[in-house]
């Protein structure tokens, strides 16, 4: 008896030991679902949003966006981590529920009430660009500066993004994730959406190779979206890392470490210039 006992101990202790050894691999598995820095139970989080090539675990280096928070984390002696999600339900989890320190991301949405108790700062401008598939528009699509321009067209819009605009304007809303709403496209539910030329060449890369010549971009651009990192005056310590974060990115916009960062990611062309000029703008406001 007390050697099959033995035995019963042996094999959970041994069974226990593998869970443990295979929780790393178990992380990387799952990556963008669940990221290394949700080990990292003694640090605070920043809770983020993918969105490649700017923010994912499938990009070097996370992307500019993770390597210049990261950096004014350091630079504002802030000791958290950056934790990427799929889902904006996730992240917005994170700060309503789990009262996270801050989290980043795209058209996070939030009420009067709550955002009272929130601090945006820009991290970065992006311009976007409409794009269709071409072969289910054969004559083409084009705008001029004007919403009305588009009416009776099918909108792609990302969750929580603004769209009283193209209702206003007679155009009918479809929703999705950007991977989602260019295969929308190429269905023919959606006629168009406003996406950033980097995420679309990443994206068509990664999934939809073979249409890579079948998107096209409207010549006129589609606007601008701000990248915010989002603290939470909740957490103990978010109202003074929002200042230190803050004035930290400040000083990497001023020393040039920002726009390196950026360059490093995104070459020196058109987009980042029309960026850099808007995101110094957002960050005084």
């Amino acid at each position: 008896m007390k050697q099959m006992i033995f035995s019963k101990i042996t094999f959970t202790f041994a069974l226990l030991m593998s869970l443990v050894l295979m929780l790393p691999s178990i992380a990387s598995a799952t990556e963008p679902r669940v990221t290394k820095a949700l080990f990292a139970i003694d640090k605070d989080q920043v809770h983020a949003l993918d969105f490649p090539p700017f923010l994912s675990n499938e990009v070097r280096g996370g992307g500019p966006f993770s390597e210049i928070v990261n950096a004014a984390l350091q630079k504002a002696d802030i000791d958290a981590v950056i934790s990427i999600h799929p889902l904006q339900r996730m992240v917005k989890y994170y700060l309503l529920q789990e009262q996270a320190m801050a989290v980043m991301g795209r058209y996070l949405s939030f009420s009067e009430t709550i955002r009272k108790d929130l601090i945006f700062i820009p991290v970065s401008v992006l311009v976007e660009q409409f794009y269709y598939y071409k072969p289910a528009q054969p004559n083409g699509l084009s705008w001029n500066g004007q919403l009305s321009s588009l009416k009776g067209r099918v909108y792609g819009a990302h969750k929580g993004e603004d769209v009283s605009d193209f209702e206003t304007a007679g155009i009918s809303v479809k929703r999705g994730r950007t991977i989602g709403l260019l295969k929308m496209m190429k269905a023919g539910d959606v006629d168009f959406a406003a996406i950033p030329a980097p995420t679309v060449e990443w994206l068509i890369h990664k999934f939809m190779a073979t249409e890579k010549a079948n998107f096209a971009a409207m010549k006129r651009a589609a606007g601008k979206d701000v990248m915010y990192v989002i603290f939470n005056k909740k957490h103990p310590r978010g109202i003074a890392s929002a200042a230190a974060f803050r004035k930290a990115l400040n000083e990497m916009v001023n020393d040039g470490s920002y726009a390196n960062m950026m360059k490093k990611h995104l070459g020196n062309g058109e987009v980042l210039k029309r960026s850099m000029l808007d995101f110094k703008g957002e960050l005084v406001k």
